[in-house]
């Protein structure tokens, strides 16, 4: 080997970051995400079969979709994820047939999908940078996926927190039953709340509710699970999650007092801004007309 070869296989070996940097610097990623409008646009863009299509479903409306849009997908590090993923943006209202085709019933939803178009996993929910990336990059590696977890639980078949994530990952894709399943099992083994994810378990099973429409048996899952898990650090989502859900039952008095409660009960709440704002719509509906 030449003394010019041999510092350059020194160089990988011991500084894989500056041969990594050289690299980048011949071959920079771009100032922003180039999106494709569709799947079938995304897939046909991979240049080989090592790549993977990232599909991002939103709607219109979602908060929190476009808090991710304008801060992680304009971070570096996933504008630099361009290099080995095709990038593509579903509107859940406009394409309906691809995101009933998926499951989607929640925003913003990011699914990663091998060029052949299988799933590998989803992103739930707003995600900051490093954790997007992160839960990408350890998604690729067979590690917390769905699969991953399936395999885990044939082993540990008692372990209540792996039944948990099983049972989120099957309420992202809209198996509702399947999801219901795994949580009743974790109510009926541990009902003091041993695991620390039974009172979780509780809460999901009145969300499954409400993402069902279902709001009366909405609201008195989450008032049992007031009862049965006072302590949970969920307890102030429940007691917001109520009265939004009698409004959407059409009882805007249940609805007022119920808001108005959680002021004088959680005045210091995170949640007291968006609870007055509540407020304010109930009781001038001609406000909400914008919102």
């Amino acid at each position: 080997m030449t003394f010019y070869r041999l510092i350059v296989a020194l160089s990988v070996t011991l500084f894989p970051a500056f041969a990594l940097a050289g690299e980048d610097a011949k071959n920079p990623p771009p100032s922003a995400i180039e999106w494709k409008t569709s799947l079938d646009e995304a897939f046909n863009a991979a240049p080989d079969s090592g790549w993977h299509v990232i599909a991002d479903f939103y709607t219109d409306w979602c908060k929190w979709c476009k808090i991710q849009d304008e801060s992680t997908f304009t971070d570096p590090r996933v504008i630099a994820m361009t290099r080995k993923f095709v990038f593509a943006r579903v509107n859940a209202e406009v394409d309906t047939a691809v995101a009933r085709r998926f499951g989607v019933n929640g925003y913003p939803t990011v699914i990663v999908l091998s060029k052949g178009g299988n799933e590998v996993d989803r992103l739930l929910g707003y995600h900051r940078p490093p954790e997007f990336v992160k839960t990408v990059q350890n998604y690729l590696k067979g590690v917390g996926t769905k699969a991953a977890l399936e395999a885990e639980i044939r082993v540990k078949p008692q372990d209540l927190k792996l039944k948990y994530d099983l049972a989120g990952k099957h309420v992202g894709r809209g198996e509702f039953d399947q999801a219901r399943s795994l949580f009743q099992q974790i109510l009926n083994t541990d009902p003091k709340n041993g695991s620390g994810v039974a009172d979780k378990a509780a809460f999901e099973m009145a969300v499954l509710h409400r993402k069902e429409k279902n709001w009366y048996k909405a609201i008195e899952a989450f008032r049992k699970f007031i009862r049965d898990y006072p302590k949970s650090e969920l307890r102030e989502d429940a007691e917001t999650y109520i009265p939004w859900l009698c409004a959407k039952a059409g009882d805007t008095k249940e609805a007022l007092k119920y808001y108005r409660t959680f002021l004088k009960s959680f005045s210091g709440s995170s949640q007291a801004d968006w609870v007055k704002e509540q407020i304010k719509l109930l009781e001038n509906p001609s406000d909400s007309s914008s919102s």
